[in-house]
């Protein structure tokens, strides 16, 4: 059995790894000045054209002028406010751009800089959303990305080189902070004319900082993973190497004899949140997790462990559960405990007790577990199935109502929220793990 540094020295890998690697990935990208150009009207107006490697400022003025003012979505709804948010906007029906990224090796770029692992061999599907115009004075305050659905993992933002001052891009995660000056990658690049780009996961909250000076143009797209067929259950031996890191750490804890001796669920929290509604079944995003969610999935499928991806409750009603369905709490009310235990149950959530990942029993909340039979209304005793913590598991209580929530259009119905890994550890007689070469 290994000794409890080196055990928690295991866990503090996996920390690390989950939180290490940045949430985005940013370039520029060389075109052809027939690339920059850009035709543009609405309502029947003639159509306009400019050419945005050479644009004058009173071309930009005057797309600007086209533009309609910048909404953003909060508590479902529509706003304008420009203490907020203040830039225009066109949508895609609007105007049309002879830079067509799809036709370009910059989704390869995005592809590659931005997912890991055998995502990187994934088809990305892209979807054009808008273009801004962010003149003097305008910014766009921190907001996270609408989520549009359970495959969206990303949004793509490509800088035209329209000259400007200001406009910094900054991406927030937890308790880290990136500034990418965007601009500044135009007027540095060795390759003329180019684009600027940054492609990050859509959960990350961002903003624009104020542009200073000239126009910022840009182009948003949407990222969605595309449907994935049969895939190959990776091995220990084709992990990547920065993935043997985490093999070697999990690798060290699932064989360690003090870690649920009597079978249970290890718990691994997620690093990126996923757009959820009532109801969703959150097992599907075990195809579309994200950047180092997706590795860790991987390198527990090439361990040979059973995994899947759970909503964790934490004291509901002084109890814990684990569940595969989202479930909309609020709208029972001030309920007994008794009934909302049996509407969890009944829903098909577990009731779980912690204990302390090297083997120590935590203190459990709760009651008296009852649930009420099937076949009638007595109430029985519950078993409940042990709880492991490896990272931190969030709680989703408030997370799962419709919430106020800034984004860049309103939602009715998809709202992120964290999940969690629950690894399916047997007790240590039916254990078995593939055997981790070390190198």
């Amino acid at each position: 059995m290994a000794s409890q540094k080196s055990f928690e020295s295991a866990v503090n890998s996996i920390r690390t790894f989950l939180s290490a690697r940045p949430p985005y990935y940013n370039g520029t990208y060389p075109v052809s000045p027939e690339q920059l150009t850009l035709f543009y009207g609405s309502n029947g107006s003639n159509a306009n054209r400019i050419n945005l490697a050479k644009a004058t400022p009173q071309e930009l003025g005057k797309l600007e002028a086209a533009c309609q003012l910048a909404t953003f979505g909060v508590n479902n709804e529509n706003v304008y406010d420009e203490s907020y948010r203040k830039a225009g906007k066109m949508d895609f029906a609007d105007f049309a751009t002879s830079f067509d990224v799809e036709d370009s090796d910059l989704l390869n770029l995005v592809d590659h800089g931005l997912l890991e692992g055998d995502d990187e061999q994934r088809a990305i599907k892209l979807e054009l959303y808008k273009l801004n115009v962010y003149g003097k004075g305008s910014f766009f305050r921190a907001h996270k990305d609408t989520p549009r659905s359970e495959t969206m993992f990303g949004s793509l933002v490509i800088v035209f080189p329209t000259p400007h001052e200001g406009g910094e891009f900054i991406l927030r995660d937890k308790e880290h902070e990136w500034e990418v000056d965007l601009a500044k990658s135009i007027s540095e690049s060795a390759q003329q004319p180019c684009v600027s780009y940054a492609a990050f996961f859509s959960d990350v909250e961002h903003e624009v900082r104020m542009v200073t000076s000239g126009y910022r143009v840009t182009l948003t797209y949407n990222l969605y993973f595309a449907p994935v067929g049969i895939m190959p259950c990776p091995t220990v031996s084709t992990l990547a190497p920065y993935e043997q890191t985490l093999a070697q750490a999990l690798y060290e804890i699932v064989t360690n004899d003090a870690v649920l001796p009597d079978g249970g669920y290890l718990g691994i929290g997620l690093r990126h949140m996923y757009p959820v509604e009532e109801g969703t079944d959150v097992t599907d995003f075990r195809n579309y997790l994200k950047g180092p969610d997706a590795a860790l999935g991987r390198v527990l499928s090439a361990l040979g462990l059973s995994w899947n991806v759970r909503v964790f409750y934490r004291k509901v009603d002084s109890r814990e559960y684990l569940h595969s369905r989202i479930v909309d709490l609020s709208k029972w009310g001030q309920m007994c405990c008794d009934v909302i235990h049996a509407i969890m149950r009944r829903s098909g959530a577990e009731l779980v007790q912690h204990v302390h990942i090297y083997g120590t029993r935590k203190s459990f909340y709760g009651c008296s577990c009852l649930d009420w039979s099937e076949d009638s209304e007595e109430i029985q005793e519950t078993k409940y199935v042990q709880l492991a913590e490896v990272t931190d598991l969030k709680d989703n209580i408030s997370q799962v109502q419709l919430y106020v929530m800034y984004g860049n259009e309103p939602t009715v119905s998809y709202a992120y929220v964290k999940l969690c890994i629950a690894v399916d550890l047997p007790f240590l007689g039916a254990r078995s793990i593939n055997r981790l070469q070390v190198q």
